[in-house]
């Protein structure tokens, strides 16, 4: 194997080259291929990924250690730490496991002129992510023979196995590289700093937000163009003009290292200003927070960021904190910086754009398009786009198609079909990622439903219908997560005889945001419940995390919650609730029954366990469980909570009897009340949340709160008690 050309080719026009190595001898191919390009290159840097752990895989390191003695080898499960780090090479060891969101990340670290060498014996077998969408030893390999077919026939990769070598070779001449030309109203020594254009127009918008009044400034790019970079330099010119004054700035991100590109470029800005820079670091050598004169910015997690004081925040990834969590901290902060990828793996951003669009309040944006590790056109990147789908776009609907069901192997084999169905899912979740993919095409047991062109589709799997064996392996936390909904129901409710019946879980449920509220996902859910019946199940479900629209629209096609999870899943930044519907009728019993055990643990633990769960998100979930009688109030109750109301005592001094009362209502539902006027009541008495902190969630000032939650606690009694009385004898 001879490559000098290329790597000569790909340094003059600053593009990389991709090499899939597979087989017997991926090995020693790798090696061959990576000691060509050090002599080629005899000051590269090298990057080299892996899964450390894993009987073998250090051995294979120690290998390619001997060519070149100075890589940075990257553990596949931490390699977010290495987000913005760049490297001439990027060796991606597949040999333990083939997993997408890795590859699109590991190859987005390599720089123009370099390359990325992906080693594997065979990316279809023994693959640790693979394993985890194998079920009942089984799964399909439809996503990587698309890849296989991919790699073998677009320009600017490598393929070799044992049996073939194809060579596409790219051309310098279709690439083109970024041409700063000035004239941005920009200190010179930032300017010099960006690499591109774009990232200096966000220096030069960023005084958006010094404006009077509420701001909300965003800027939004594929991978790899320097966004979070530019916002880092327009915080360091922002902090250095505020030195004498002071400002405070909490940067947040899904994680630490999401953002630390951001702390990064502060530091090179402070340094290019030559002022003074504190830092405060953590035992793990994390930059915690950093001082500017009297200017400060410091990272914090979601959950704490969005009840700080300060100035100015800064959201790096925004779109994968959930639209719930951005409008919680919208009401909270004046000045509000989101930072975002469109195209790219840590979520994609489609819906987070139309939610900006729709703010209320003064917004600007900024796009980015311009790539700063490689040249515009690099075919790297147009392979991991076609290979993941990075910027699938749903069609424009004319007319439907009708709902029907389709199998992976049609769209798998069929390129338009599979981006029309991908590109729905994308465009509506704003939680998204190249392993999504992978999940479509190699998950069995899986049902895939669709409205085409472009309208919704339905993601469903089987689940259920366990043996004792199975059902006790649950029971003493021994496995079982391909069950996700019996899995749940009999390890933390201990329900064992739910694992025997069969249902659907419906995975994801997606409608293009244009046409949202329009009765497409309810059509597409009543065909999958069709079917299901058809098929003969006990029951059909959905997990999700408990979000007020989400929610809204289960329980608006008759689904019941009957499970929420005790902690927050950090990964998804909420608290995971099921719902589901029975089909037969053992599926309704025990959709009552489990309904009614999850309302008492809310109605008795949310102080605690839920704390932290929007209020009207619990109210949905309550309002949607059966209704149970219990016992009446004590006069002395009733007269405590009439003191309350007629302003003769304070909230505190009648607690204990305004939440007998709440809790018999939330038990018997017997009248409506509106949401808002439950859920200020809901929080105050059941969560413990103090009137300020409640309307938080609200969107209310805190008087209003404890207003709404008055009007709730009148009706209720009026209701119950007509006749109340202000005193009674004991």
């Amino acid at each position: 194997m001879k490559f000098l050309e290329l790597f000569k080719d790909a340094k003059k026009g600053f593009y990389r080259y991709f090499f899939f190595l597979q087989g017997k001898e991926s090995l020693n191919m790798a090696m061959e291929v990576l000691d060509e390009y050090l002599g080629f290159n005899e000051s590269a840097t090298v990057a080299y990924a892996f899964h450390p752990w894993v009987e073998g895989s250090k051995e294979r390191l120690k290998e390619f250690k001997k060519l070149y003695g100075e890589l940075v080898d990257i553990d596949y499960s931490s390699s977010e730490k290495y987000l913005g780090s760049t490297f001439d090479v990027a060796v991606l060891d597949a040999v333990d496991d083939f997993r997408p969101n890795y590859v699109a990340r590991l190859s987005d670290m390599a720089r123009g002129g370099g390359i990325v060498l992906l080693y594997s014996d065979d990316i279809r077998a023994n693959k640790l992510y693979k394993s985890s969408l194998t079920r009942s030893g089984v799964a399909k390999d439809l996503f990587e023979e698309r890849f296989i077919r991919l790699a073998k026939t677009r320009r600017g990769v490598v393929y070799v196995d044992d049996n073939e070598e194809r060579v596409n070779s790219f051309s310098s001449a279709e690439t083109s590289l970024p041409k700063k030309r000035g004239g941005f109203n920009v200190p010179k020594r930032l300017y010099e700093l960006c690499l591109t254009d774009d990232q200096a127009k966000v220096l030069e918008e960023f005084d958006f937000v010094e404006e009077d009044g509420k701001r909300v400034f965003s800027v939004v790019a594929p991978r790899g163009r320097g966004k979070s970079f530019s916002v880092g330099l327009a915080l360091s010119w922002f902090m250095v003009k505020k030195q004498d004054e002071g400002t405070s700035i909490v940067l947040t991100s899904p994680s630490y290292y999401s953002s630390s590109e951001v702390i990064n470029a502060v530091l090179r800005g402070a340094k290019a200003f030559n002022v003074k820079v504190k830092l405060n670091e953590s035992r793990e050598g994390k930059i915690m927070s950093l001082r500017i004169g009297n200017s400060r910015i410091r990272w914090l997690a979601p959950d704490l960021a969005k009840d700080e004081d300060g100035d100015l925040i800064v959201i790096d990834e925004a779109a994968a904190l959930g639209i719930e969590n951005l409008d919680l901290i919208m009401r909270r902060w004046e000045k509000v910086v989101l930072v975002t990828t469109v195209h790219g793996y840590e979520g994609s951003g489609k819906s987070f754009l139309k939610y900006v669009n729709n703010l209320k309040v003064p917004s600007q944006m900024v796009k980015l398009s311009f790539p700063i590790r490689f040249a515009k056109g690099d075919p790297v990147e147009k392979l991991m786009y076609d290979a993941f789908l990075l910027d699938a776009e749903p069609e424009d609907m004319n007319v439907s198609d009708g709902v029907r069901e389709i199998t992976q192997e049609e769209m798998f084999s069929n390129e338009e079909l599979l981006r029309q169905v991908y590109s729905i899912l994308v465009s509506a979740h704003y939680r998204n990622s190249p392993d999504d993919l992978m999940v479509l095409g190699d998950l069995a047991f899986q049902r895939v439903f669709v409205e085409l062109p472009g309208i919704a589709v339905g993601q469903v799997v089987e689940e259920g219908g366990l043996d004792e064996e199975e059902i006790t392996a649950i029971i003493h936390s021994e496995g079982n997560e391909g069950n996700l909904i019996p899995h749940r129901i009999i390890k933390y409710m201990r329900a064992a005889n739910f694992g025997k019946l069969k249902g659907w879980r419906v995975m994801r449920i997606a409608v293009v945001p244009s046409l949202q509220g329009q009765g497409h996902g309810s059509a597409l859910l009543r065909k999958i419940e069709e079917e299901g019946a058809r098929a003969g199940i006990d029951w059909i479900g959905s997990s999700f995390v408990a979000e007020v629209k989400v929610l809204g629209f289960w329980l608006k096609n008759g689904y019941t919650p009957v499970y929420l999870a005790s902690r927050k899943n950090e990964g998804l930044g909420g608290y995971s609730v099921i719902v589901m519907k029975g089909i037969s009728k053992e599926g309704k019993r025990l959709e009552s029954s489990l309904s009614i055990l999850l309302k008492e643990k809310i109605l008795r633990t949310s102080h605690q366990v839920y704390f932290n769960v929007n209020p009207l998100a619990l109210i949905k979930i309550l309002m949607a469980t059966p209704s149970l009688g219990i016992g009446d109030l004590a006069e002395i109750h009733r007269a405590k909570i009439l003191a309350y109301l007629n302003g003769e005592i304070a909230f505190n001094t009648a607690s204990e009897s305004i939440h007998l009362l709440a809790e018999k209502y939330f038990y018997e539902k017997p009248i409506n009340v509106d949401e808002v006027s439950l859920a200020s009541l809901f929080s105050r008495s059941f969560q413990g949340k103090s009137w300020y902190h409640a309307g938080i969630y609200l969107g209310l000032k805190p008087r209003e709160v404890e207003e709404k939650a008055k009007e709730a606690i009148s009706k209720i009694l009026s209701y119950y008690y007509p006749e109340t009385e202000d005193k009674v004898n004991l």
